[in-house]
């Protein structure tokens, strides 16, 4: 079976790390959702609202364009795949 890769970081995700990000977030409507990491999910959710996402960050590609999240992505991207951060995972800042 072909490992899931985060389409934020490039890394495998072992499965049971596996988060889905709604791209439009479901209180703003959104259905659409991609795998990530639960850092990169926390990540994201940390970075921005829930409007911000729904209005200039709804696709992988306008994410990665923020300045936090590429910083985050380049540190990230030189963990293993099974990579938990414990600030990251003590619970989600909006």
């Amino acid at each position: 079976m072909e490992p899931v890769i985060c389409p934020l970081c490039e890394r495998a995700i072992p499965d049971e790390q596996i988060e889905y990000h709604h791209l439009v977030p479901k209180s703003k409507g959104g259905k659409a959702k991609v795998p990530l990491h639960r850092i990169c999910h926390s990540h994201i959710h940390a970075a921005f609202t829930d409007a911000q996402l729904a209005k200039k960050f709804s696709t992988i590609a306008t994410i990665l364009e923020g300045p936090t999240i590429q910083k985050f992505v380049g540190w990230v991207k030189t963990k293993p795949p099974g990579f938990e951060d414990e600030a990251e995972e003590r619970g989600r800042r909006r």
